[in-house]
This record gives structure tokens, C-alpha cells and sequence, in this order.
């Protein structure tokens, strides 16, 4: 480091217009700011794998619990309703079907089907441990883009902490400052104006 630059450094620390609350404000500032870049994404890939990592072993589970079947429908599924939202999903109905048991009957239940399927169409059902009918296991894009939102959230959560604790030391610091500044207004003012209180 060159001895201009160290020169310059003592200057600016002995410069009587810099307070001390002037120098918390800087520091302050640093230790946000390192917070804000390192924290804020730390908390958020934190909080996105915990979220990820539970609902993941919870789908296992309920997955484990349940198993799919070939179904038949006994009914026709409503024909779709045309709709100008051509990005929407397949619609889906609620409609008889039926299915071949470990014997030599067959079991009945309601499934949701796509809609304009037929009679005598096939489509495949999930059923829980006692045999009913039940919704298919959560899809993995369900579990990361839960994950994701939960760990969006908790980085948004961390650089607004860390915002608003800026915003709370600047203003403090701030405060102090024009304190210390009248207090030794009071003494060098008149000093200066020629006028005595």
C-alpha cells in the first residue's frame, strides 16, 4: 500500500466532521450488505431443501400406501367446453368406474377421468390400502415448485430483516449525528456569528 493511500486513510479518520456514528453507519452497512448477498440465499436454498426434503419422504410414503389399477368407465365422460384459455388444463370429471379385484368380481367407484372419454374406455386409478379410490401420488414438479415457493419466500423474508435493520441503524445513526452536530453547533456558532447566548 502505497504511503499516499495510508495518508489518506488517517486523514478521513481524523477528520472532525466524521462521528462515530458515521463510522457504525459504514460498518453497518458492510456487514448488511454481506448479509443481504450470502444470507439471503443461504436461507433461501436452506429452507427449499428442508421443504423439499420433507413433502419429498411425505409423497414416498403416501405412494407406498397406494397402487394402480386399470379401470374401466361405465359411464360417458361429459364432453369438454370449449374455452378461448387454450393454456388450461385437460378438464376433468367425476364418473363411474370399475375394476377387476384379486378374485373374480369386480369393485365400482367414482374417478376423475378426462373429459369426452367413453364407455368402455380404459384409464388407469389409484387406490388407497383399503381398496378405494383415492387421488394419484403428488408429482415430483408439485414437490420442487413447492419447494422453490417456500424457499423464495424465506430468502424475500431475509433480505427484508435485513432492509429493514439498515433502514433502522441508518436512521438511528442519523439521529445521533445531528445531536452530536448541535452540541458542538452550540459552542463553535457563536464563535463564528459573533453572537453570544
Amino acid at each position: 500500500m502505497s504511503t499516499t493511500r495510508r495518508g489518506q486513510r488517517r486523514q478521513r479518520r481524523a477528520n472532525p466532521l466524521r462521528r462515530r456514528s458515521d463510522a457504525v453507519r459504514a460498518w453497518t452497512t458492510l456487514v448488511l450488505g454481506i448479509c443481504l448477498i450470502l444470507g439471503a440465499p443461504a436461507a433461501g436454498l436452506a429452507a427449499g431443501w428442508s421443504a423439499y426434503a420433507s413433502n419429498k419422504a411425505a409423497a414416498v410414503q403416501e405412494a407406498a400406501s397406494k397402487h394402480r389399477v386399470r379401470a374401466e368407465l361405465t359411464k360417458d365422460a361429459p364432453k369438454a367446453i370449449p374455452s378461448a384459455d387454450e393454456g388450461g388444463g385437460v378438464e376433468k370429471h367425476r364418473v363411474p368406474v370399475r375394476w377387476p379385484t384379486a378374485g373374480t368380481g369386480y369393485r365400482t367407484g367414482v374417478a376423475l377421468v378426462d373429459a369426452g372419454m367413453e364407455r368402455g374406455d380404459r384409464t388407469d386409478i389409484w387406490l388407497d390400502s383399503q381398496g378405494r379410490v383415492t387421488a394419484s401420488p403428488k408429482p415430483d414438479a408439485d414437490i420442487w415448485l413447492a419447494a422453490f415457493a417456500i424457499g423464495s419466500g424465506a430468502a424475500a423474508v431475509t433480505a427484508a430483516i435485513v432492509l429493514i435493520v439498515r433502514l433502522t441503524v441508518r436512521w438511528t445513526a442519523d439521529r445521533h449525528r445531528m445531536a452530536e452536530w448541535e452540541q458542538e453547533w452550540a459552542l463553535v456558532g457563536p464563535k463564528w456569528s459573533g453572537h453570544r447566548t
